[in-house]
């Protein structure tokens, strides 16, 4: 598993554990306060969206950056790699020096 996977692992996990613990708190609070403190789990549900946020980010980034390096590009005034090159070459732009002189 790589780092983009594993990053994309832990933020969805911790997606899923704040949203979970906010739901909770919001949705049956009564229970919630007998059995846990509402405080201290309004904290974990919000540490939870805050590092699921950063592991995502990361996700992303990372993903925009490997698409980045694995999309070819061509250098800017460099001939093309596909072009053929042997080419015939064009008379009327021959500008060698012939063997004949011009006459007067």
């Amino acid at each position: 598993m790589t780092v983009r996977h594993m990053r994309l692992t832990l933020g969805l996990f911790f997606l899923f554990a704040g949203t979970g613990l906010l739901a909770l708190r919001l949705l049956v609070p009564d229970v919630t306060a007998r059995l846990f403190d509402p405080t201290r789990m309004m904290i974990g549900a919000f540490l939870a969206l805050v590092f699921a946020g950063l592991n995502l980010a990361k996700w992303y980034a990372g993903r925009l950056a490997y698409e980045q390096m694995t999309t070819p590009v061509r250098r800017p005034l460099q001939p093309d790699p596909t072009a053929s090159k042997e080419s015939e070459p064009n008379p009327a732009f021959d500008f060698s020096e012939s063997t004949e002189k011009p006459s007067k």
